[in-house]
């Protein structure tokens, strides 16, 4: 009996672990601080740079192709490495667009193990393995990263959108003759995002040179839904000194603009953290 007490307390603890990581990789680790001291990344090979009157056509057609919408909602089963350590969860995401993201994360049998819910304004976190709540301004994100994270950059890269950053007078946009790359930087953020020929991001890299950060996500088999084009599988990558953390999604169900429920109740007995 005590080897069992003591091995589900060590599961309760990696639940713990896994929770805080997840959040803090989708909410924290998708925007790092960059700089723009260093120089941008290099042409590949076989690469132009195109005209600026193509520059402008290949902005307009990759703001067209954006994925547009009024709600989202979204189910994926999610393998995540984090360190060594491995985790199956299942995450369900619902997005009214520019007013709330809502994250519910399952594990075992179905069992909710965390919920999350952000605004532009607050970011609420309920663990449902030790009892506890986060309920504190957007701004609380800053202790972990600097204030170039906003809720509308979220928003573009969990769905799989050029972040609004990149449709800036200094992007480089590079011809492979496969599709185009975007790069720039703006605020010392640099971001490389290569798109396919649907005008479609494939791959996007937010780099932290001086912090030795990096951030990938690649967005693969993408599938038409009431005709827009949707990623059903999103890996993300975050490295740093302290953590290395691989996530990938699969979403077996989109659905657009439907009516959505967010229900965020916190039960009276849960403990708020400081």
């Amino acid at each position: 009996m005590a080897r069992i007490l003591i091995s589900y307390q060590k599961r309760l603890m990696r639940g713990n672990l896994l929770i805080r990581t997840v959040i803090v990789g989708m909410l924290v680790g998708l925007v790092f601080s960059c700089s723009s001291k260093k120089s941008m990344v290099s042409a590949g090979a076989g690469e132009k740079k195109v005209s600026r009157s193509e520059r402008e056509q290949v902005i307009q057609q990759v703001k067209t192709h954006q994925l547009h919408f009024t709600t989202f909602s979204g189910r994926a089963k999610s393998k995540i490495t984090i360190n060594r350590e491995n985790y199956d969860v299942t995450a369900n995401v619902r997005i009214e667009r520019d007013k709330a993201i809502w994250i519910s994360m399952t594990a075992l049998m179905g069992i909710e193990v965390g919920r999350v819910l952000i605004t532009p304004d607050t970011i609420k976190l309920i663990n449902r393995l030790q009892a506890t709540y986060l309920d504190k301004p957007f701004a609380y994100l800053y202790h972990f990263t600097n204030e170039k994270l906003n809720f509308f950059s979220l928003q573009q890269l969990l769905i799989g959108n050029v972040i609004h950053e990149a449709f800036r007078r200094d992007l480089e946009i590079w011809d492979n003759g496969q599709g185009y790359s975007l790069r720039g930087h703006h605020n010392d953020l640099q971001y490389s995002t290569q798109l396919n020929s649907s005008y479609r991001p494939t791959f996007t890299v937010l780099n932290d040179l001086i912090r030795d950060q990096r951030m990938e996500a690649s967005y693969e088999d993408y599938q038409s839904l009431a005709g827009r084009a949707f990623p059903s599988q999103v890996k993300i990558s975050i490295i740093s000194e302290v953590l290395k953390l691989q996530s990938e999604m699969r979403y077996s169900r989109v659905v657009y603009d439907d009516t959505l429920d967010m229900p965020f109740n916190i039960p009276a007995k849960y403990k708020e953290i400081q």
